[in-house]
């Protein structure tokens, strides 16, 4: 528990004065942050908050606590206690709403926190609720929208009419940027703050394909993500059964449509393979000659910055943030495409010294342009203006 000085401390940045400063050594230190997500096992929104509650503690024991509204997963919650983040679960239900604000607002209030930072459009509506009338600036990370059915867009939409009120928020691609600007939001409240490469070490190359059951000679196609509609896993197997030669697919993940894929997979024979859901799963990418991304909407996804650090070239559809990235440094086609995604797979497959030097240069931007330390520096400047903007 705060003493009683960290408890003064915190109430006098809450009022606005300040809610980031610069150490000894010139690094933007961090206030006390609350972390409010409805988490899956995996995903660019969980390492997201791994990543910045990680962070925080490594530039000086800032302390930085994580909660996750409704039904959390017990995955998630192991991997960021293991980073030594304390960490409260609240389990309102799929109707919960009303205990998850009363929980949140109950945390903000009992941890001194002078900052709440939400993560997609669930917990983005329990963190504004629970922290009305409270006097502590709201920050959002706006990490992508799914589109689908009729109910899944009314609530994207009233998640961007209600991030108007939030007092900054950050999108993790250019693409995203403009929508939220397109939704009335506050321009001088919005930064584009993309999403860097996982602190975890990758594996070698020799070392992931025997963790997954493949050969030195193998020629892998390799794809990670949610089975499920927005990630259009069935349009990279329908890429992989265009391919002339011996590969072998490896699909990493579960989800919804687990089930329709398996029947497809069956199809192919040894041609795919689907392990589900591995943690950590990034690790595993040295094992691909190629990554897919084969999504129908995205981000900046953390899969694509974790091959272009592992030297692994990438294959996408031309969505979201991933030709802002990726451009020049990897393959894009049209979106929807499916014959041109595998002609850009066998592209990479059959031109080598092709696919090592976009790989190089991938692996060369990363270290430029996605680095922690900044991406850091980026999130507390972010919380500086939500500061700012609530005073």
């Amino acid at each position: 528990m705060p003493n009683r000085e960290t408890t003064l401390a915190a109430s006098i940045l809450t009022r606005g004065v300040v809610l980031t400063q610069r150490s000894p050594s010139g690094v933007l230190t961090p206030p006390r942050a609350l972390h409010v997500i409805a988490p899956a096992p995996f995903g660019g929104a969980e390492s997201v908050v791994a990543g910045l509650t990680a962070g925080w503690r490594e530039r000086g024991g800032a302390e930085v606590a994580a909660l996750m509204a409704s039904e959390a997963s017990s995955r998630f919650v192991e991997r960021v206690r293991a980073l030594g983040t304390p960490i409260w679960e609240v389990r309102g239900g799929r109707r919960g709403y009303a205990r998850e604000v009363r929980e949140v607002r109950r945390l903000v209030r009992s941890q001194s926190v002078n900052v709440v930072h939400t993560h997609v459009y669930r917990a983005n509506a329990v963190g504004y609720f629970a922290t009305r009338g409270l006097g502590v600036p709201l920050v959002a990370t706006v990490h992508g929208y799914t589109g689908g059915d009729w109910k899944n867009r009314a609530y994207e939409r009233f998640d961007r009419r209600l991030l108007r009120r939030f007092h900054a928020v950050a999108c993790v691609s250019p693409s995203l940027v403009d929508r939220m600007l397109a939704a009335g939001l506050n321009a001088a409240r919005v930064r584009l703050i993309a999403n860097v490469p996982g602190a975890e070490d990758q594996m070698d190359r020799a070392a992931a394909r025997a963790a997954l059951g493949l050969s030195a000679d193998d020629r892998v196609v390799g794809w990670i993500g949610r089975l499920s509609a927005e990630k259009a896993p069935e349009w990279y197997l329908a890429a992989l059964e265009k391919l002339e030669g011996s590969v072998v697919g490896v699909a990493i993940g579960d989800g919804p449509l687990r089930g329709a894929l398996n029947d497809i997979a069956t199809r192919l024979g040894g041609r795919a393979r689907l392990p589900g859901a591995i943690e950590n799963a990034d690790r595993l990418i040295p094992a691909f000659d190629v990554l897919v991304l084969s999504s129908r909407t995205e981000g900046t996804p953390m899969v694509l910055l974790e091959a272009m650090r592992a030297g692994v070239p990438v294959v996408s559809f031309a969505v979201g943030g991933i030709p802002d990235v990726l451009d020049g440094a990897g393959w894009l086609v049209t979106p929807g495409d499916v014959a041109a995604l595998a002609r850009a797979v066998s592209e990479v497959l059959d031109r080598p010294a092709e696919a090592l030097r976009r790989a190089d240069l991938a692996r060369r931007r990363i270290n430029e342009r996605f680095g922690r330390a900044q991406w850091l520096d980026a999130y507390a400047e972010l919380y500086r203006i939500a500061g700012d903007t609530h005073s």
